[in-house]
Formats: C-alpha cells, sequence, structure tokens
C-alpha cells in the first residue's frame, strides 16, 4: 500500500515540477514577430469595403516593410525591391486581391545576437473562394523572411520564396 501512494506523490510532484517550469520559463523572444506577422495578415484580409481606397490600404501594408525590403518571389519572376515599389504593386493589385485570404502557418523565428534582428520561416497560404460556387481552393508556399526592429517596430526586410520539389 505504501508504494501506490509514493507513485502518486510522486507523480503530483513531477506535475508541480512540470507546471512551475512552463509558467516561469523566459519568455517567446518570437511571440512579437508572430505577433506583427498575424497582424500584417490581419490588414491584407481587411476588406477595402470599409471606406479605405486602394491608396490608403496600400501604404497601411506598407508600413510592416523596410524602405530597401526585397522581395524575391523566384520562378522567374523579377525581383520587387523597395517599399514604394511594393506599395504601387499593392495599389494596383488590392481589388484583385479581395477575394484571397492569408494565413501564416508553422511560423518559426530564430533571433539573432542582440535581439534586432530575426530569420523567419513560414508557410503562407493563400485561400480563394470562388464567388459563384462559394468553393474555397488553397495555394501554400514556403518563405524565408528577414525581419529588423526599426524604431522598436519588427519590420519586413526581405522575404525569399522557397522553391519546393515537384
Amino acid at each position: 500500500m505504501a508504494l501506490p501512494r509514493a507513485l502518486a506523490v510522486a507523480a503530483i510532484v513531477g506535475l508541480l515540477a512540470g507546471a512551475t517550469w512552463f509558467l516561469t520559463r523566459p519568455d517567446d523572444e518570437g511571440a512579437p514577430i508572430r505577433q506583427r506577422l498575424q497582424s500584417l495578415a490581419d490588414a491584407v484580409n481587411r476588406s477595402t469595403m470599409d471606406g479605405a481606397g486602394p491608396q490608403a490600404r496600400a501604404k497601411e501594408l506598407a508600413a510592416y516593410f523596410t524602405e530597401d525590403v526585397d522581395v524575391e518571389l523566384g520562378g522567374g519572376a523579377a525581383p520587387i525591391r523597395g517599399r514604394e515599389t511594393l506599395m504601387g504593386m499593392a495599389e494596383r493589385l488590392q481589388p484583385r486581391t479581395a477575394m484571397f485570404k492569408l494565413k501564416f502557418e508553422d511560423v518559426t523565428v530564430a533571433m539573432s545576437p542582440g535581439g534586432d534582428a530575426a530569420d523567419v520561416h513560414l508557410a503562407a497560404e493563400f485561400i480563394r473562394r470562388s464567388m459563384t460556387s462559394g468553393e474555397e481552393s488553397l495555394d501554400a508556399r514556403e518563405f524565408t523572411i528577414s525581419m529588423r526592429r526599426v524604431d522598436n517596430e519588427w519590420l519586413i526586410a526581405r522575404v525569399t520564396a522557397i522553391d519546393t520539389l515537384k
């Protein structure tokens, strides 16, 4: 009878030790970056029917990127260089992107020493809903993203699409 009681006490002690470690472990350094990326996805997914025109929406989205951002989409696409170029493209594409929803999945963050830069690996899911049938289709791509802290705000400095095997 003493053995079952000892095992129960050991299990409770183990659970308490695990809970204590979980609650007192260091904060997740990547959390602010994941929150910033979620905020970007929310901004992309917001309807343009809210009264803000394409130019205002493009300016809002551009605030997530550094002035000298580089976007490499691969597949023979020309690189996109600079926030102004990206903003112009977002403004022109806004009416066509309204039928898409953006979601970031499997986000991993590797902080640089010093904590002012980070490399992010993620899958971007583009979900398209057909206006006629209501069916959804999914296109997912992997990206690496370099981010920098500028004026205490995490900004995207480089986006590179990862070519996957086909």
